[in-house]
C-alpha cells in the first residue's frame, strides 16, 4: 500500500474538514476549508488545469444556484457535479493506494482516493445550504428500522450467493474508511438523500419520495447486474430511513459506511470472482 504524499494528505484532510463543517451548518468555515483544499490539490498536481477549471466552474454554479435558483442553472450544475462524481472529466490525478484480490475467490479491487467525487459532494452540500425542506424528522424508531433493513440486505446477499462469508482485516483499512466515508458515502448520500429525497419530499408525500430516491440509487448500480440493483435499492431504503429519521446527511453517510465496512470485513469484496 502506498499513501499519498504529505501535501496530498493535507489536501484530502481539508476536503474532509470542509464536508464536516458543511454538515455542521458552518458554510463560511466550510468554504474556507474547501478553497484551501482545492488550492493545495492544484499546487501538488492532484488537480490539473482542466480539472481545476471544472471545479472552479462547479463552485461558481454552486453560488449561482444558491443565490439565484433557476431550473436551467440547477440542471447544468447537477450535470457537472455528476460528471465529477463519475470520474468522466479529465484533469484529476486521483492516487491509487492499493490493488489486488482480497481473497482468492473475489474480483480484483483498486482503492483510490477520488478528489473529484469528494469535491462534488462538498459542492452539492454547499449549493443546497438553506434549501427549503418541508419534511419532519421521523424519529429514532424509523432509524432503527433502517439499520435493521441494512442487516437484512447483507443476509439476503449471502443467502442468494451474491457474496460469501470471508472474514478479513486488510492492512489498508484506515485509508479505506477515510475514502469510503468522505469520498464515497458522503457524496452519494448528499446526492440521493439530501438532494433527491429532500427535493421530492417538497413535492410529494415522504414515502413515495423515499421509494423513488431508493429506486434511483439502485439503478445507479446497474453495472453489477439486476441482483445488485435490487440489493442496492433495499440498502437505499435503509439509508433513506436513517435520513428521514434524523434529517442529517452525515448520519445517513455513517449508516452507508457501516454497511460497506461490514461487507468489506465479513464477506467477499467487492464481489465474488
Amino acid at each position: 500500500m502506498m499513501l499519498p504524499a504529505p501535501i496530498e494528505l493535507a489536501s484530502f484532510g481539508l476536503l474532509a474538514m470542509a464536508l464536516l463543517l458543511q454538515c455542521l451548518g458552518l458554510p463560511r468555515s466550510s468554504l474556507l476549508a474547501g478553497a484551501a483544499a482545492i488550492g493545495l490539490a492544484a499546487y501538488c498536481g492532484l488537480l490539473q488545469l482542466l480539472g481545476l477549471l471544472a471545479v472552479v466552474l462547479a463552485a461558481g454554479l454552486s453560488y449561482v444556484v444558491y443565490r439565484f435558483p433557476r431550473p436551467a442553472w440547477t440542471a447544468l450544475w447537477l450535470a457537472l457535479l455528476l460528471a465529477l462524481a463519475l470520474h468522466v472529466l479529465p484533469g484529476f490525478d486521483n492516487p491509487l493506494l492499493w490493488q489486488g484480490k482480497l481473497t482468492p475467490d473475489s474480483q480484483p479491487y483498486r482503492l483510490f482516493w477520488s478528489f473529484d467525487k469528494g469535491v462534488a459532494g462538498w459542492l452539492l452540500l454547499l449549493g443546497l445550504h438553506d434549501a427549503p425542506h418541508h419534511g419532519r424528522a421521523w424519529g429514532g424508531t424509523v432509524a432503527a428500522v433502517g439499520v435493521l433493513l441494512l442487516v437484512l440486505v447483507l443476509a439476503l446477499a449471502q443467502e442468494s450467493g451474491m457474496v460469501a462469508y470471508a472474514p478479513k482485516l486488510p492492512a489498508w483499512l484506515l485509508p479505506w474508511l477515510f475514502a469510503n466515508f468522505f469520498l464515497t458515502a458522503m457524496p452519494e448520500e448528499a446526492l440521493f438523500r439530501h438532494g433527491l429525497q429532500r427535493w421530492l419530499e417538497n413535492r410529494v408525500e415522504p414515502l413515495p419520495a423515499l421509494i423513488a430516491a431508493s429506486l434511483l440509487f439502485g439503478a445507479a448500480h446497474v453495472a453489477g447486474g439486476w441482483g445488485w440493483v435490487g440489493l442496492a435499492t433495499l440498502a437505499g431504503l435503509g439509508y433513506g430511513l436513517v435520513y428521514a429519521a434524523t434529517r442529517q446527511v452525515a448520519l445517513a453517510a455513517l449508516a452507508h459506511l457501516a454497511f460497506n465496512t461490514a461487507h468489506l470485513l465479513l464477506f467477499t469484496y467487492p464481489r465474488p470472482g
